[in-house]
């Protein structure tokens, strides 16, 4: 969910995208997923902007639709898609990257990671304890019968091979090569399975470097007399082929499929399709967060509801994807099982991604012998070779022979694909490598897994998927529905109010059921009991509330989570209808989201800030007030705030000190002279800086009278080790009296993200001593101040958030400033011309301001930038000028250039602006527009305080005037 912020001035009319062959999407493509209930040949013929279209698989109504980009900008036809009723979400086509390392040393000669006895120089027992599940099953069909199908989702296979040939699954339905549809699923000819990126039957297509050790870690053909053996000696593999380079809407065709054929078998009782029960894909989008791909993410659950498990490999690369951002890896999904990758030492492999809360297990990836392409055998290394073993396991548990587990299967396959992932994750082994770098800190034990579900087997299964539900009908009823096994004979319904010992019990009771007559806003325990032959089992107690009373939750909680999310959670209430959480963001701006669902993710929050959550029910004819305010830091202080920093060097500040720091966009703050010569401001930064971004520094000193030289030392501690280091020395500038000290410094590619310090020491003359104290008893004239700074990854290559112009008539040219971009480089890409003329003027500048001389670009003019990001250009964003920035027309003042606080206010709020503005007027204005505070005395002082105590609650407006015709206005808002 993306905050909505209130806009004052519009400034930015449109975007343009260039350099399509560099871009992270598919250009002049979206992802459209409609209601199912919509027909969505009509939906596409109704929109104007559609110039083609097709569909995405024929089960999640989903379209990947395309559009003149030089027409329409994509965010604004996203943005209008999503206005449709019959939509339910559009997205952009993104690009994702291949999981992918080639085998590089021959040496391993046989499969450790099946049973590790030191042979290739690895630690004893540091495998997957696979003989001891062989002892039990070596996979192949269900208990029931069913064929186990794995869709493995991949480059293609080694067609040839002669230790996967027996386990390539084979759609039977299909008569091969004859160009028809033989079963009607929608895909002509495919006998072998189906290629996304070329729309055909050829699963060989990428060539089968990749996807051929990935089959031979599920299911390489066992026992066989030759070759090796994969984790599941029988199963079959449906092949789902696409390319390294695969777009997003490959991702959902490719699932979609293999979905598709699962709903078939189960419609037809295992006649048509295939009984897929886990997916394994080995690509994913890099730096990426669920909020961009809401349809990608959904399709798990999809997936999970028909019984599918979904298995994804992390990248290979030393990153945290908590922090970073990775798809599939932060999808929440409780179907979709994330891994990493270990060394025979039982080691997290160097290269392998992690994240303490999505990441959810590790698998042996490195040096892994296999099946490799060219009918061969070899060792692999990537985590593309570590989650094929999970899914390969998961097949080889489907196969356990225990008659209950396979009762289970078909009565509720969602709830059986929830039983072998807690099953799976409830038998890892624990390894002190993974602590705090996995969700659970273990690793795959297929042998245990596989024991432990057999363990279990037997007796009465309870009930699974009990759901409880209002009748709408504005009853006190309650809709009850479960799903049982095979073998249950009787199932009992027994209920009691909470607090009571007494149960009512219904006997012989049949999913649904009503329970009627109970009294309304009263809280209940629900408990069901199934007998088979002489053993018993119930489920759970659930406690419910009967409808009849719209109340708060009482369990609202909040979460910080990382890359700036906070996650709201909340028990569901009967009587809701939906639920709207309202934050404030530190600007004072409120947001309200209103959703049906008891959990909310506020994600595109700044880093270690405080926010005010607060929550209301909203029932059928009314609402409930809004709940007492929950503050929630985000995550991402980092050492700035936790760590105690060593003592500056002493001065003395009665002449001279810091009057102003200012790294535009970033951080500016002006200050007098300080006690102690020595200040610690923490955190007041506006945005953040990014690894490889450059930016630029203005720095000034101030003086009781009079002037000197003064030097200026800045310090960052970009490793993050809580020491100001020599080498993180990265401005040394010095300036006259009444002059800035300017400069630039650029954040190192290895700058760790997170809040960190930084230190500004000024020094008359010359700063002679280091970040730190020495010991030493001299003072000298000046002063040192402490700040934060964010370091965040960039997320691609954006453009400056902001662009303005201003001409000067007498020189005849016309400057263009803007802030830094959250992009790497400081580079920067300007292009103008004139809004009736086709062809731009492009000039490529360092830094951030850029003069152009004899020319007037207010005058209707039409100017683009885009962050140039070490040769590649990214997105541009559109200024059109007119004749409002000529130099001697009065400008507004920045909202980064004065400030208002407190903000929210009750009694009172400080306005402070720089003293030389000349303000002659401030004013106070209701959100109608209407005045209701204002004064004209001249007040040059920098400062004033305005009364807010007789106000009502509610936003209002700040105006500040100066004497030369400048204003600026800031919103407020009072409580």
């Amino acid at each position: 969910m993306r905050p909505l912020y209130p806009i004052l001035f519009l400034c930015l009319l449109g975007t343009v995208h260039v350099g399509a062959q560099n871009l992270e999407y598919g250009q002049g493509q979206l992802i459209v997923q409609l209601r199912g209930d919509a027909d969505a040949k009509l939906w596409a013929y109704r929109q104007p902007e559609v110039t083609a279209w097709r569909r995405l698989g024929h089960t999640v109504n989903s379209l990947l639709v395309n559009f003149d980009w030089t027409r329409y900008a994509e965010d604004e036809l996203r943005e209008r898609f999503s206005r449709d009723s019959l939509v339910i979400s559009a997205q952009l086509n993104h690009r994702l990257s291949m999981r992918l390392r080639k085998p590089n040393d021959p040496r391993y000669g046989q499969q450790w990671q099946h049973h590790n006895t030191g042979q290739s120089g690895g630690l004893t027992g540091a495998d997957y304890n696979l003989e001891r599940a062989w002892d039990i099953t070596t996979g192949g069909v269900t208990v029931n019968g069913d064929t186990i199908v794995i869709a493995s989702i991949d480059n293609g296979i080694d067609f040839d091979h002669e230790d996967l040939q027996e386990n390539i699954w084979i759609n039977r339905d299909e008569v091969p090569d004859n160009g028809i549809d033989d079963d009607r699923n929608g895909y002509v000819d495919d006998r072998f399975g189906w290629n996304t990126a070329l729309e055909s039957k050829d699963i060989e297509g990428g060539g089968g470097d990749h996807g051929t050790p990935v089959m031979g870690q599920i299911g390489a053909v066992g026992n066989n007399g030759r070759g090796v053996t994969g984790v599941n000696w029988r199963v079959k593999v449906m092949s789902i082929t696409n390319n390294f380079d695969p777009l997003e809407s490959e991702v959902i065709q490719a699932y979609s499929y293999a979905l598709e054929a699962r709903q078939r078998y189960d419609a037809t009782g295992g006649r048509e399709g295939a009984y897929v029960v886990a997916t394994n894909a080995s690509w994913g989008r890099d730096r990426a967060f669920p909020s961009q791909s809401p349809i990608w993410c959904a399709i798990y659950d999809s997936l999970g509801s028909h019984g599918i498990l979904n298995v994804a490999a992390v990248p290979n690369s030393d990153v945290d994807v908590d922090e970073v951002g990775d798809l599939p890896s932060l999808c929440t999904s409780e179907y979709l099982i994330v891994v990493t990758s270990l060394d025979q030492q039982n080691k997290r492999v160097a290269d392998a991604a992690r994240g303490a809360l999505s990441v959810d297990l590790a698998a042996y990836g490195e040096g892994v012998y296999t099946t490799i392409l060219g009918n061969g055998y070899g060792p692999v290394y990537g985590t593309s070779y570590a989650a094929p073993a999970v899914t390969g396991t998961i097949g080889l548990m489907y196969s356990a022979p225990c008659a209950t587990f396979g009762e289970l299967a078909k009565s509720d396959p969602a709830a059986t694909a929830r039983y072998v992932k807690d099953v799976l994750y409830g038998n890892l082994r624990p390894l002190e490598d993974l602590t705090n770098v996995t969700t659970t800190g273990g690793s795959l034990d297929a042998g245990g897994a596989v024991t432990a579900l057999m363990a279990d087997c037997g007796g009465c299964q309870p009930p699974t998927s009990f759901a409880i539900s209002t009748t709408g009908d504005q009853t006190t009823d309650l809709d009850l529905s479960w799903k049982e096994t095979a073998s249950v004979q009787r199932t009992t319904l027994q209920y009691r109010r909470t607090g009571t010992t007494q149960w009512t019990e219904v006997a012989g009771a049949n999913s649904p059921y009503r329970l009627s007559g109970l009294p309304g806003c009263t809280p209940y325990e629900l408990q069901l009991r199934v007998a088979c032959g002489s053993g018993t089992a119930t489920t759970e107690i659930r406690e419910i509330e009967t409808p009849g009373c719209c109340r708060l939750p009482d369990d609202f909680q909040l979460t910080a989570l990382s890359g700036g999310r906070i996650e709201a959670d909340w028990s569901p209430l009967l009587t809701a209808r939906s639920y709207t959480l309202r934050y404030q963001n530190p600007d004072g701006a409120t947001v309200e989201v209103t959703t049906p669902l008891n959990h909310l993710e506020v994600d595109e929050l700044r880093n270690c800030r405080n926010y005010e959550f607060q929550l209301r029910t909203n029932c059928a004819t009314d609402s409930t007030g809004f709940s007492a305010r929950r503050l929630q830091k985000t995550l991402g202080c980092g050492v700035c705030l936790d760590v105690e920093y060593c003592s500056p060097p002493k001065h003395r500040n009665e002449q001279e000190w810091i009057a102003e720091l200012h790294i535009p966009g970033i951080l500016r703050k002006q200050s007098g002279r300080e006690a102690g010569a020595y200040t610690n401001f923490g955190d007041l930064t506006e945005a953040a800086v990014v690894p490889g971004g450059v930016y630029p520094v203005r720095l000034l000193a101030g003086f009781r009278s009079g002037g000197f030289t003064e030097d200026f030392h800045l310090y960052v501690d970009w490793n993050q080790d809580g020491v100001l280091a020599d080498e993180e020395l990265i401005l040394q500038q010095s300036a006259a009296p009444g002059k800035y000290a300017t400069g630039t410094f650029t954040v190192p590619a290895d700058a760790k993200t997170g809040r960190t310090r930084m230190r500004l020491i000024m020094q008359f003359s010359a700063v002679s001593s280091p970040a730190c104290l020495t010991g030493g008893g001299s003072q000298f004239g000046g002063e040192v101040e402490d700040y934060c700074l964010d370091v965040t990854s960039a997320r691609g290559c954006p453009p400056p958030d902001s662009l303005t112009a201003t001409y000067d008539e007498q020189a005849n040219a016309t400057t263009l400033n803007w802030g830094a971009s959250a992009a790497p480089g400081g580079a920067y890409v300007i292009r103008y011309r004139k809004r009736t003329a086709p062809d731009y003027t492009e000039k490529k500048i360092e830094g951030l301001t850029f003069t152009i001389q004899n020319i007037n670009l207010c005058s209707s003019y039409e100017v683009q930038i885009a962050s140039d990001c070490d040769g590649t250009v990214g997105e541009f964003r559109t200024v059109y000028l007119g004749d409002d920035c000529v130099s001697q027309r009065p400008t507004a003042f920045l909202p980064s250039e004065w400030s208002v606080y407190p903000n929210p206010s009750t009694s009172h709020a400080t306005v402070n602006w720089p003293p030389e503005w000349h303000i002659r007027a401030v004013a106070l204005y209701g959100a109608d527009g209407r005045p209701v505070w204002d004064t004209s005395a001249d007040t040059t002082t920098g400062q004033l305080l305005i009364p807010l105590n007789d106000l009502p609650t509610g936003v209002y407006f700040i105006r500040l005037t100066a004497t030369d015709g400048r204003r600026g206005t800031r919103r407020l808002l009072v409580w």
